[in-house]
């Protein structure tokens, strides 16, 4: 029987929306490293992508923050957490309907492509934790 090895990856950057494609193409490169594929690769990535972009945007209150992101990645599940400086609000619990407005969608993207999703107030802001199971749909 062959052990799974899990990687992880840590990367911290300034509050700008200039970092999320750095964030979201290590998230890939890990996963790609321990074997996913296809769509789950694309769902994480978008799914990374607004989380991102949400704590930049929303979680961010001046120009020194920054936002921290975690990923551990084995060959069956890729955990990411993205946590910001920024005052906590909680993730909403069913998705808006009513809204016009092309804002207010993240939340609901992340939990329809990631098989988990949870957001949780911290001592400096808030942190989402979201994972993908390999080939889960």
């Amino acid at each position: 029987m062959e052990a799974q090895l899990s990687k992880s990856l840590e990367i911290r950057i300034p509050a700008d929306t200039r970092y999320v494609a750095v964030v979201r193409r290590g998230v890939r490169s890990l996963a790609e490293s321990v074997g996913f594929t296809g769509e789950d690769l694309t769902d994480m990535e978008v799914a990374v992508s607004e989380a991102v972009t949400n704590s930049v945007t929303h979680g961010s209150p001046n120009t020194d923050a920054a936002v921290l992101v975690k990923c551990q990645a084995s060959g069956e599940r890729v955990v990411v957490e993205v946590e910001d400086q920024g005052a906590a609000e909680d993730l909403p619990l069913e998705p808006i309907h009513d809204r016009i407005e092309e804002h207010g969608r993240g939340v609901l993207m992340m939990r329809t492509l990631m098989d988990e999703l949870e957001g949780s107030r911290t001592n400096s802001g808030m942190k989402v934790r979201m994972a993908k199971q390999k080939g889960q749909r």
